[in-house]
């Protein structure tokens, strides 16, 4: 099976020198005009979003970057749900840049603009020893797994019938499952993602039993979120997706404990990499009555 590059996604980030090392350089809130030199940075450390995949980004949260010479050099991340958590991500620092305390400025910077919320992210191998030093704990992993899909192997598994398109009606019931998964409200996450990517749900009884959002996200599409009362559940959603996008570059990214990274391997999705799950603050407490098995983003969640 032919494979495109790794359409990775994580914080790239560096200790070192004192920022002062690299004046002159200013840091002030990103906004849409942005977009275009982001995807230029990002394209720089191999991780191929579009200006699409930033302003998408940049419209559910908030963003710092740092400018040097007229350059776009840093960017980084952070969206709140709620009051009490949040997430952040898309930290990268040029490479000419790095290891020059830009990566601690920046993300001091986020930090004190999401004030007394647990902060989530995920972190590539070079960020570990920053975020432990702000005081972030390791809590898990998240692996990528991403291929130019064909259909055979999603054809020769059954359908199940109670999958269907979701309505406008049932995202009540989506957000729902989300908080019960993700243990906080991410009503302008959802909605988004809803109104962007095509979404699946899987109805019993007038229940809704797991839902699937699929959309448009940097080589091709990614499955995410994936939340299913079952582990079931769940395959057969990526599954429906893998149906619907055969031929099309397909990206998942699962939780190491959801138990499908050797599934989305044999199933044509290969492991390309992965994250560690980082935390600071309380970590909530998802109920057990469904999952999440896969992220809408490494960044996102």
């Amino acid at each position: 099976m032919e494979m495109k590059r790794a359409d990775f996604q994580g914080n790239i980030v560096g200790e070192g020198d004192d920022i002062a090392a690299i004046r002159p350089i200013s840091l002030r809130a990103m906004s849409d005009a942005d977009a275009d030199r982001a995807t230029a940075l990002s394209a720089e450390m191999g991780w191929p979003y579009r200006s699409e995949d930033w302003r998408f980004a940049l419209d559910l949260g908030h963003g710092i970057v740092a400018e040097c010479a007229g350059r776009l050099v840093a960017s980084a991340l952070w969206w709140p749900y709620g009051d009490a958590f949040a997430t952040c991500g898309m930290i990268i620092v040029s490479s000419s840049m790095q290891r020059r305390g830009l990566g601690r400025a920046l993300t001091t910077n986020l930090l004190r603009d999401m004030g007394e919320r647990t902060i989530l992210l995920n972190s590539t191998r070079e960020g570990l020893r920053l975020y432990e030093a702000l005081g972030f704990e390791s809590v898990g992993t998240v692996h990528q797994h991403q291929a130019t899909t064909s259909a055979d192997t999603a054809v020769s598994m059954s359908e199940v019938g109670d999958i269907r398109p979701a309505a406008p009606f049932d995202l009540r019931a989506i957000l729902e499952l989300d908080r019960c998964t993700s243990a906080v409200v991410r009503r302008s996450l959802l909605t988004e993602l809803t109104r962007v990517g095509a979404t699946a749900v899987i109805e019993r009884n007038g229940n809704i039993q797991g839902f699937a959002v699929c959309r448009r996200f940097g080589l091709g599409y990614t499955i995410g979120p994936v939340a299913a009362k079952s582990v079931d559940d769940a395959k057969a959603l990526i599954l429906h997706f893998m149906r619907r996008k055969a031929g099309e570059f397909l990206r998942v990214d699962t939780p190491g404990d959801s138990g499908l990274s050797s599934w989305l391997a044999a199933v044509g999705l290969a492991e390309v990499g992965s994250v560690t799950t980082m935390i600071r603050g309380h970590r909530p407490d998802p109920s057990t009555a469904a999952r999440m098995f896969a992220l809408a983003s490494q960044s996102l969640g």
